[in-house]
């Protein structure tokens, strides 16, 4: 018996990433709240839909979820994000 995915890895969400938080995300390491495991965004698993989920690829605990509501972003984000962003 064959398993089928239903997710994607994290670099699907690039282009979301990038509207959100205004620069290329999927480099950017986090670290797992549950299990600490380290690992680049772009790296985790992706469940796109209405609010993409991305999740920890070694234990599926919850890494973000982004909700588009009118004309804004609603973000929940989990974990430590080690980010390095540019300065507007």
């Amino acid at each position: 018996m064959t398993e089928t995915a239903y997710w994607l890895d994290g670099n699907a969400l690039a282009g979301l990433l990038v509207e959100v938080f205004g620069t290329e995300m999927t480099a950017v390491v986090r670290e797992c709240q549950s299990c600490g495991a380290r690992n680049a965004v772009g790296a985790h698993r992706a469940y796109p839909g209405p609010s993409p989920v991305l999740r920890c690829p070694a234990c599926g605990d919850l890494a973000l979820r982004i909700t588009t509501v009118a004309e804004r972003h609603v973000i929940q984000i989990a974990g430590t994000w080690m980010m390095d962003l540019p300065r507007r």
